[in-house]
C-alpha cells in the first residue's frame, strides 16, 4: 500500500499518542522507521522516463492537469478575449479590495487562502469587464454535496428588454435590487442569475435539502 506523507505522519503521531505519551521524543525516529517499513512501499526511478511517467499519470489525469494550468496561466494573466480588447481602457467598476476583505474574514477565523484569494480577485476583474457591471461584491461560497457555489452580487447601469411577466420585480428595485451571478469553478466563466419571482422566494424557504453544486441539475 503506497502512503503519502500526511498518512504517514499520521500513523506516527496515533502510535505516540497511544503508546510513547512520556518518551515521544526518544521514539519518534524508530516509530517512524517502524512505520515506513510497515506501511510505505515504494520504488526508486532508475529512469528519468519512469519518473515522469508518474508525474504524467493517465491520459485523461495530464490533459485535465494540463488544462487546469493553462486556465489559471490565463486568469493570473489576464487572457481573455473581452478583457484583451478592455484592457488599455479604465474599468469602470467599483470592486472592494479582497485582500482586505480577506484579512477580515481570517479575523474571524474564515480563510480561502492567499492564492486563491488572488485568483478570485482576478476572476472578480473578468467578471467586472464582461458584464459590465458599475459595481461588484463577492457574497461568499455555498458548500455542495458534488461542487461548491460562488456567489457575487453586483449592479447593471444598462438596461434589459422589458419582462412581460408581471410578477417579476424591475431590476433595481425590491428582490432585484441587485444582479447575482454564480459558478463552481473561478476559472470558468460567471454566470448571471435570472431575475426572482416572489414564488421562487416562497419555494426557498420550503428547500431543506443540500445543494448539489451543479446549476444544471
Amino acid at each position: 500500500m503506497t502512503s503519502d506523507l500526511y498518512s504517514h505522519l499520521t500513523e506516527v503521531f496515533s502510535r505516540i499518542i497511544q503508546y510513547h505519551q512520556y518518551d515521544a521524543y526518544v521514539k519518534f525516529e524508530e516509530i517512524s522507521t517502524l512505520v515506513k517499513k510497515t506501511h510505505m512501499n515504494f520504488c526508486d526511478p532508475k529512469r528519468d522516463s519512469e519518473l515522469n511517467a508518474q508525474m504524467n499519470g493517465s491520459g485523461a489525469e495530464a490533459s485535465a492537469r494540463m488544462a487546469w494550468i493553462n486556465s489559471s496561466r490565463d486568469l493570473l494573466n489576464e487572457v481573455h478575449q473581452s478583457m484583451q480588447r478592455q484592457r488599455v481602457n479604465k474599468l469602470d467598476c467599483v470592486v472592494p479590495c479582497l485582500d482586505e476583505e480577506a484579512d477580515m474574514l481570517e479575523w474571524a477565523g474564515i480563510s480561502f487562502g492567499q492564492d486563491f484569494t488572488y485568483k478570485l480577485s482576478k476572476s472578480l476583474k473578468k467578471l467586472a469587464v464582461m458584464s459590465g457591471a458599475s459595481s461588484l461584491r463577492f457574497c461568499g461560497k455555498i458548500f455542495g454535496t458534488k461542487k461548491d457555489y460562488w456567489i457575487v452580487s453586483g449592479f447593471l447601469n444598462h438596461v434589459e428588454e422589458p419582462n412581460q411577466d408581471k410578477q417579476i420585480e424591475v431590476r433595481g428595485s425590491g428582490v432585484n435590487a441587485c444582479v447575482y451571478w454564480v459558478t463552481d469553478n473561478i476559472l470558468n466563466d460567471w454566470i448571471q442569475l435570472p431575475e426572482c419571482k416572489a414564488e421562487y422566494v416562497c419555494f426557498a424557504r420550503l428547500i431543506k435539502h443540500v445543494l448539489t453544486g451543479e446549476l444544471n441539475a
